[in-house]
């Protein structure tokens, strides 16, 4: 009768013990699911983010390119009008230059 009562309690006992031990496994596992799931939601913020300030970097470079841009042209507008024998000068020798180029690639064939 000893032995039984022993039998039976130490069932019982695995049976609580095991009980006991899914409950924490099954917490677990939702811990580190919810974990998971606020780790993912802040991962997207982060991308959502970088991406926003990107689109700003690249609107301020657009902004900033086209601005001196401008001010190239403006300031080139106003050397050829000052200066307009230099000009003719430069277009010349450029010219001169790439059919000299074309000149020397069509004689090496």
């Amino acid at each position: 009768m000893d032995t039984q009562r022993i039998t039976g309690a130490a069932r019982q006992m695995g049976g609580r013990l095991r009980r006991v031990a899914g409950d924490s496994g099954y917490r677990a596992r939702q811990s580190a699911e919810d974990v998971y799931d606020e780790a993912l939601d802040l991962g997207a913020r982060a991308m959502r983010q970088a991406r926003g300030h990107a689109a700003h970097l690249a609107d301020d470079a657009l902004e900033a390119g086209q601005a001196l841009y401008g001010r190239s042209s403006a300031a080139l507008s106003r050397q050829a009008g000052e200066h307009p024998l230099v000009l003719i000068a430069a277009a010349a020798l450029t010219g001169a230059a790439i059919a000299w180029l074309l000149s020397s690639s069509s004689q090496r064939r």
